[in-house]
């Protein structure tokens, strides 16, 4: 078989390593392909894709199609360079991210491939609808979606996704299932250092908690506090890395002065310190620790049981529900974690709630539902209590700020989670089925039945799948966070 895989660049780390996973894979599988890899700008000193790899310059990232004819002189210029690397058209395409708006004439590079009987795996690792209003409305702007899908439909196109809410949402919209496939990345155990002690800060006989996150608005830091708070010196927390962009940053450094100022048992960003080996760190913890409100994949509820460590805090139902499927069983995670409405500002928070929502369907050209605002609150509190996860920052110091007051009598009101650790038997069956399920090897397998139905099946004249309900789907109220707002 032969195979052409597309992507607008490859830099290290992120969809590349994908690819470079992928190839692995398959040849651990001893899957034979040959392969070409097209990309727009050459990939990084020393890849592993450099032979594999060849330029097409119209692939790199594009805000606008300046003529008329661009985005088919692409799909002539991609087809050209595939067919000369591997003496013959591509049997599958591969494209990671087709409808992004990083590039926008790739909907309709697509659009003419399948009009010359491509047959295509359309990878997406994320969703432009997903919360990237920019991205949307310049792929909107390029390309009207009513002319030229952006989400092709035909036995012919196959979609691949990370997890079940994608799927679900993608399924919604009118696809297949036989042509929907989940597609989890694979994991590795993350460095660790097992003769670690842990940081100063702990104090002798607390456990120690480690959230490895770069501690951007959605990873929900407050919620790291405030277990802080409630721990009754029993626990301490870290997280590793502080964000780059400055606006999460002041977030995140006021988060820092919070804990030192009240003396939680909390730091924030210890991994910045060169002297601070991150292996090392989590082969000092006793249990790793996430309160993300948001995740793509999910790797940081599957690496951990490969360093031997248990996984605690809140849990992702629609991200996580693949994971128990395969046998990874995540019992000691929360999906919400409630508190008192008292000890905040209700007023405020639903105030909150109906700006930023109209914010949200505006940035997408949308109305928001008369009832949109009332889903929202549902969503998040039910009679004197609400989700801890679905409060801003405002309203997270507000709650802290109560339970640091009386932290005896927020324990007595609260359900509190439990940061105990697995047990030894359940740390080693869940470090099996994610060796098992989530492997290299895995992996490449899955690609190559993937590719083989493809290649074999039928194909007919494409459809479009609903764009309009996909977006409803991510726009939905009843999953609106302010933290991502």
């Amino acid at each position: 078989m032969k195979l052409a895989i597309v992507h607008y660049h490859l830099r290290r780390g992120g969809v590349t390593r994908v690819i470079e996973t992928a190839l692995d894979g398959l040849a651990e599988a001893g899957i034979d392909l040959e392969v070409v890899v097209l990309a727009g700008e050459a990939p990084y000193p020393g890849s592993p894709l450099a032979d594999r790899c060849r330029v097409v310059s119209g692939l790199g990232y594009r805000n606008e199609i300046a003529a008329p004819g661009e985005a088919d002189i692409l799909a002539t210029e991609l087809g050209s360079a595939a067919s000369n690397a591997l003496g013959g058209p591509p049997d599958v395409w591969h494209f990671h991210n087709h409808s992004l708006g990083k590039n926008v004439a790739m909907p309709a590079v697509v659009d003419r491939l399948l009009g010359e009987d491509a047959r295509l795996l359309l990878q997406i690792h994320d969703f432009a609808e997903d919360g990237r209003p920019e991205n949307f409305r310049r792929q909107r702007e390029a390309i009207d979606p009513a002319r030229r899908p952006w989400y092709p439909e035909a036995p012919q196109v196959h979609y691949a996704v990370l997890n079940q809410r994608d799927a679900r949402f993608l399924a919604g919209s009118g696809l297949a299932r036989d042509r929907l496939h989940l597609l989890p990345n694979a994991v590795a155990s993350p460095p660790c250092d097992g003769d670690s002690q842990a940081p100063a800060f702990v104090k002798p006989g607390q456990r120690f908690l480690l959230y490895p996150t770069r501690g951007i608005r959605r990873k929900n830091l407050g919620e790291m506090l405030l277990l802080a708070a409630l721990s009754d010196g029993d626990c301490a927390f870290a997280s590793t890395l502080a964000p780059e962009n400055p606006e999460w940053r002041a977030i995140h450094d006021r988060w820092d002065a919070f804990a030192a100022k009240h003396d939680l048992p909390a730091r924030l960003g210890i991994g910045a310190d060169p002297s601070v080996s991150f292996g090392g760190l989590i082969g000092s913890a006793d249990a790793l620790l996430t309160t993300s409100v948001a995740e793509g994949f999910g790797l940081a509820f599957l690496e951990p049981w490969l360093a031997g460590k248990s996984i605690r805090g809140r849990d992702l139902p629609e991200i996580t529900g693949d994971f128990s499927e395969k046998g990874v069983r995540l019992d000691g995670l929360y999906p919400r974690l409630d508190v008192p409405t008292a000890a905040f500002d209700t007023d405020l928070f639903r105030a909150r709630l109906a700006e930023a929502l109209q914010q949200a369907y505006a940035s997408y050209g949308r109305a928001l539902p008369d009832d949109g605002s009332e889903i929202a609150y549902a969503s998040a509190a039910s009679g004197d209590r609400a989700d801890f996860g679905r409060l801003d920052e405002r309203l997270q110091e507000q709650v802290l700020e109560w339970v640091i007051a009386d932290p005896a009598k927020a324990r007595g009101m609260m359900t509190l989670p439990d940061l105990s650790d697995a047990s030894p038997e359940l740390r080693d069956a869940n470090a099996s089925a994610v060796s098992d399920h989530y492997s290299i090897g895995a992996y490449g397998k899955r690609l190559s039945e993937i590719y083989r139905a493809i290649g074999e099946g039928p194909a007919r004249e494409p459809g479009a799948l609903d764009g309009d309900r996909l977006l409803d789907a991510f726009l939905d109220p009843a999953r609106f966070t302010l933290l991502r707002s």
